[in-house]
């Protein structure tokens, strides 16, 4: 009989400390809360990090597109032809992309594609673009009239 009533004290000892462990593992609502927002945080100032990085080991290429006032500026590198940047823009055909170097190009087509970024030595992968571009760009010297554009015909002053 004592054999039994040792097995009875230890499964009651075992059930009392799966139910400890229960009430330790169950968060409450404030810390649910801050677990969340802090992971949100964290992943946001990775974002930040990775979109820096990409930045940093890239040129800047400036957009400009008909009847929009502001222009747009992105961050990539040509190759044949073809500028790769990271995000996904709206970028329209026929706008005019203007890289570091002051040279000109057309965009002829753009494609979705992934970018590698490297923080900390750790590479991500990100969404990103491809441009295809035409260097045979005519410059032209317009006098601007509200919405309307007429080639300059007067003595270009440098």
């Amino acid at each position: 009989m004592s054999k039994t009533n040792d097995e009875n004290v230890i499964d009651a000892e075992v059930k009392e400390t799966e139910g400890e462990k229960k009430e330790e593992k169950k968060p409450n609502i404030f810390s649910r809360a801050w677990n969340k927002t802090k992971q949100s945080v964290n992943d946001s100032i990775l974002e930040g990090k990775i979109e820096s990085a990409y930045k940093k080991a890239h040129l800047e290429y400036t957009n400009y597109t008909k009847d929009e006032m502001l222009s747009k500026t992105y961050y990539g590198a040509i190759e044949n032809d073809k500028l790769t940047v990271f995000g996904n823009h709206e970028v329209k055909t026929y706008s005019v992309i203007i890289g570091p170097d002051e040279k000109a190009y057309y965009v002829l087509a753009i494609e979705e594609t992934e970018v590698t970024s490297t923080v900390e030595g750790v590479e991500y992968k990100r969404p990103g673009m491809i441009l295809t571009l035409d260097s045979n760009v005519e410059e032209v010297n317009v006098v601007k009239a509200g919405k309307r554009y007429f080639i300059y015909k007067g003595k270009i002053e440098k």
